[in-house]
C-alpha cells in the first residue's frame, strides 16, 4: 500500500545569531533562516544564464539519470545552460513528456569562477567553525539545475553539518531525522529506496514510524541541517545554490567512529583530515590538497 506520510514544517526564523545557532538548532534539528542572504549581491545577480555568461567555455560534470546512480557527463557550461533555459520554456505538459536536463552536482564553482565569490558578501563565516572560516570558499559546492532536478532520500556521505544557501530559485526538501535512519532502508552507506512522498508501507512497513518534516527554500534563504539527516530535494524552478559540508567536534568523532557502521573506508580518511584541522590546528593550507578531491568529486 502506498499513502502519503504526515509531515511537520521545519522551524522558520529570520536571521539568527551565531550564538542562537549554536544553542537552538546545531546538532540538533534543522532550521530555515529566511531571507537571511538577500542582501547578497548574489541573490539578485545569479542565475543559470549568468554564470554561462562568466565562463561559457567551462567544461563541467553533470549528473546522468539518477541522481543516486552517478553516472556523469561533461558538457561546456554554456551549452548546459542553454539546455536548462530550453527547458524552462517547455509547457508543463512538454515537461511531463521529456526528461530535464542533467543535474550539475557538487560542482566547486568558487574555486572554478573566483570572480563570484565577490558577490557573496558579507559572508557569514562565523556560523562555522575556525578552520573554515579563513576560506570558507574552498568548502564549496554547488548545485544548478533545472525545475524537477530530483536527489532521492540520502544523508550527506561523511555525516557533516550541511549549511546551505539558496541564491537563485527555489527547491523542497523532505527530512528525516538522523535518529530515524533504521526506519528508512538504507544502502550503499546513505541513500534509501523509500520516497518519503508516497511510501509504499507494504515494502516499507518500519518507515510508518519515521518522523518526516518539509519546507521550501527560496532564493535568500540560508538552510541548516544536522549530521546525519535524511533528505530529499525536488528543484521547483531552475535554481542555483551551493552548501558547505563542515564538522565541529562532537560531528568529527562521530565520523571517525562511523566505519564501524558500513561508512567507506575513503570518507574514514577524509574525515581524519577534518580532524586534524579542528583537533589538532593543523592549517587549512596544509591539509587542503589532501582534501581537494572531496570537494571535486561527484558523489
Amino acid at each position: 500500500m502506498t499513502t502519503t506520510a504526515p509531515f511537520s514544517p521545519v522551524d522558520v526564523r529570520p536571521q539568527l545569531s551565531p550564538a542562537e545557532f549554536y544553542a537552538e538548532y546545531a546538532n540538533k534539528k534543522p532550521v530555515l533562516m529566511k531571507g537571511a542572504i538577500a542582501d547578497f549581491p548574489a541573490a539578485s545577480r545569479w542565475s543559470v544564464e549568468h554564470l554561462a555568461e562568466l565562463a561559457p567555455d567551462l567544461e563541467v560534470r553533470l549528473k546522468t539519470g539518477l541522481v543516486s546512480e552517478g553516472r556523469t557527463a561533461t558538457a561546456r557550461l554554456a551549452d548546459y545552460c542553454q539546455a536548462v533555459t530550453e527547458w524552462e520554456q517547455k509547457t508543463p505538459a512538454e515537461q511531463d513528456a521529456a526528461q530535464p536536463p542533467a543535474y550539475l552536482h557538487d560542482i566547486p564553482l568558487l574555486s572554478l569562477i573566483p570572480e563570484l565569490r565577490r558577490d557573496l558578501q558579507p559572508f557569514p563565516a562565523e556560523f562555522l567553525p575556525k578552520f573554515f572560516r579563513d576560506e570558507w570558499w574552498a568548502f564549496t559546492q554547488f548545485f544548478v539545475g533545472p525545475s524537477r532536478a530530483l536527489t532521492p532520500l540520502h544523508f550527506d556521505t561523511l555525516l557533516t553539518h550541511n549549511l546551505f544557501f539558496q541564491i537563485h530559485g527555489s527547491k523542497r526538501w523532505v527530512l528525516i531525522d538522523a535518529a530515524d535512519r533504521d526506519l528508512c532502508y538504507t544502502h550503499n552507506w546513505r541513500w534509501s529506496p523509500v520516497d518519503p512522498d508516497a511510501p509504499d508501507f507494504e515494502r516499507f512497513p518500519r518507515f510508518r514510524g519515521a518522523r518526516i518534516r518539509t519546507c521550501v527554500v527560496e532564493a535568500g534563504d540560508l538552510f541548516y541541517m544536522p549530521p546525519g539527516t535524511l533528505h530529499k530535494v525536488t528543484s521547483l524552478t531552475a535554481s542555483v545554490s551551493f552548501n558547505i559540508d563542515w564538522h565541529d567536534r562532537l560531528s568529527s568523532r562521530r565520523g571517525l567512529t562511523a566505519v564501524r557502521h558500513g561508512m567507506p573506508l575513503q570518507n574514514l580518511r577524509y574525515n581524519l583530515l577534518f580532524a586534524l584541522g579542528l583537533w589538532a590546528r593543523i592549517p587549512h593550507r596544509v591539509l587542503m590538497p589532501a582534501l581537494k578531491s572531496y570537494f571535486t568529486y561527484i558523489s
